[in-house]
């Protein structure tokens, strides 16, 4: 059972960024960024592409900091950061603060969810996939990832 838990963790990668943002919500269109900060931004996403990531997320940091009005898209992508940093309780706050910006982005919730299971938070995971499903049925990842954490807490249960 260990092993295929692993497996399906293995096998859930955060929702691409291209197909992040090709997909625009009215929560996002609430909070418009300015040119500024867009800059900034597209110049952290191609440190992320570029792998440098500790360099992406001192940018995503700054960009906060300098635009606190970017959040509800710089969360998303700090989150992103901290998950490929295998720092998941930034991850979580990130993508907890992208899903109160943006409520109804059922990529964040499942960023969310997987950045719950990495921190080791199955409940509260639980509870993020089921959301992003609602949003988006056919996120397949959501979906395997869900079903990997019912498929534990039912062996759990007959233990």
């Amino acid at each position: 059972m260990r092993l295929a838990w692993a497996a399906c963790l293995f096998a859930a990668l955060i929702v691409p960024l291209k197909a992040h943002q090709s997909i625009v919500s009215a929560d996002l269109l609430r909070h418009p960024l300015n040119g500024k900060a867009r800059k900034i931004l597209m110049k952290a996403i191609d440190a992320m592409e570029a792998g440098e990531h500790a360099d992406a997320i001192r940018i995503l940091e700054e960009t906060l900091a300098k635009y606190p009005d970017s959040a509800a898209w710089t969360q998303s992508l700090l989150g992103v950061e901290y998950v490929r940093m295998d720092r998941y309780d930034d991850a979580v706050t990130s993508f907890d603060q992208a899903v109160q910006l943006l409520p109804h982005d059922a990529v964040n919730r499942y960023n969310l969810g997987l950045a719950l299971v990495l921190a080791v938070h199955y409940d509260r995971a639980e509870e993020e996939l089921r959301t992003a499903l609602k949003l988006n049925h056919s996120n397949a990842n959501a979906k395997k990832l869900l079903d990997a954490l019912i498929d534990r807490r039912i062996a759990q249960s007959r233990e």
